[in-house]
């Protein structure tokens, strides 16, 4: 079947999988055209009333939870204009859209009709988990490697010390002025400060909101862990902190360039916890009676603490996502950073029954056409790639078979991606033969 039937026939609800988790109406036509693709993502996280991650300015952030006291009882504390220079680029948003639907389909490919889901009393399937992940997962491009990003990164970063092995407080500097100018206050490694703040006037009641809710929500291995219906748990975070912070400054100063997924991660998790803050603090001033924290309903949609932990986990996938494995030829350069996790032979092949969503994350990023097709012919649409790209697929059977229909297409582009897959994740590819391969996870 056509890429572009298969995303069709999900659109229109013709094939078992689910994409439209709140139900709510979102425009899908023409969604891999230019701006269409920015629309289809700005409406699915207004849909369900979590905007915030998308507000990246940082005075704006930081006073954020003064402004809910002047919207009315039929008015959502979460919305906002999205303006076009903190959006995504037209040619990152098509493949966002694009990779949205890809990954619901080898999720689908892998588990059939018994969707991947967080073993709950509240219902979070794949499609919840999804949304969140992939649709944000670029976000951090649009502040860090834009040509007219809105913030001025730092161009150096501190270096660790020799033969010292515990991460000192200087190596965090770069990091830190990274995240005073997106307003970045909350870390997935650790509790939010109190009583002590950095922001003058900033009223108790968040500073306590923020406390229980970090402290609930990280680290993933803390307390009640999340449980995916596979039967396997998140049992830690895919890196520690140290290595992040260590990795981030390698960016800056051997790549020239701040890591988008780890500011997307950290961005996403702080911007997450005050959406709820927010949520929660209007259904308070509109309230009568007594609202519990950790549940709750705003405009029609429900709020509980499971979710804190969900959205650390999205975090940490995120945060993880863009953090590559030593290359043959970077050996020294990482051993000078400390990124000892990376290194060949310690790296954790990423698998898909210990850590599924980022398992997912990671395939369907890697192997997403449009963007392949198009870095490499840019003068290519979207449409071009998708009516002559065929996959092959049977519900529940872990494969997929790639074949293009057009010479303009070439299979063996997206073979060689596919192929790469092996040397960081346990996904399979077959050998290319008679203008297909088959890629099994």
């Amino acid at each position: 079947m056509l890429y572009a039937e298969i995303i069709d026939q999900t659109i229109s609800g013709n094939n078992d999988i689910e994409w439209n988790y709140y139900h709510t109406p979102i425009d899908t036509a023409n969604i891999l055209h230019e701006r269409n693709s920015k629309t289809f993502i700005n409406e699915y996280f207004q849909g369900g009333e979590k905007t915030l991650p998308f507000m990246v300015n940082a005075e704006t952030a930081h006073s954020f939870i003064n402004r809910y006291f002047g919207y009315g009882q039929k008015a959502s504390v979460l919305a906002f204009n999205y303006d076009n220079h903190i959006q995504l680029p037209d040619e990152r948003a098509i493949h966002t859209a694009s990779g949205f639907f890809l990954g619901l389909l080898i999720e689908h490919c892998i588990n059939g009709e018994r969707t991947l889901s967080i073993e709950s009393p509240n219902r979070y399937p794949f499609s919840y988990l999804w949304f969140l992940t992939f649709l944000y997962h670029d976000y951090g491009y649009c502040v860090t490697e834009r040509d007219n990003a809105p913030i001025q990164f730092p161009r150096n970063a501190p270096v660790p010390e020799p033969y010292n092995r515990t991460i000192t407080l200087r190596e965090y500097a770069a990091f830190s002025q990274i995240k005073r100018s997106l307003g970045i206050d909350l870390s997935p490694f650790s509790a939010y400060p109190f009583p002590a703040s950095q922001h003058v006037g900033q009223p108790s009641i968040e500073r306590a909101l923020l406390r229980e809710m970090t402290q609930k929500s990280n680290t993933i291995q803390g307390g009640q862990r999340l449980r995916f219906n596979n039967g396997h748990p998140v049992m830690k975070t895919r890196y520690k902190s140290a290595t992040i912070t260590r990795y981030m400054n390698y960016c800056i100063n051997e790549l020239g360039h701040v890591d988008h997924g780890i500011v997307g991660g950290y961005l996403f998790y702080d911007r997450m916890l005050k959406n709820y803050i927010m949520a929660y603090l209007s259904k308070l001033e509109h309230s009568n009676t007594y609202v519990p924290l950790n549940d709750f309903i705003y405009h029609n949609r429900h709020f509980c603490s499971e979710q804190w932990k969900i959205f650390s986990y999205i975090a940490d996938c995120i945060l993880s996502h863009n953090i590559w494995k030593q290359p043959d030829n970077k050996r020294n350069l990482y051993e000078q950073y400390q990124l000892e996790d990376l290194l060949t032979e310690n790296f954790q092949t990423l698998s898909y029954d210990e850590n599924p969503l980022l398992y997912i994350l990671a395939v369907t990023d890697s192997i997403e056409p449009l963007k392949i097709y198009q870095q490499t012919n840019p003068e290519l649409s979207a449409q071009d790639i998708t009516n002559a790209l065929n996959i092959e697929f049977f519900s529940g059977v872990r494969a997929l078979t790639f074949s293009s229909t057009s010479d303009m297409i070439d299979i063996d582009i997206l073979y060689r991606k596919a192929k790469g897959l092996e040397s960081w994740t346990n996904a399979r590819c077959s050998e290319l033969h008679n203008g297909k391969f088959i890629l099994s996870f």
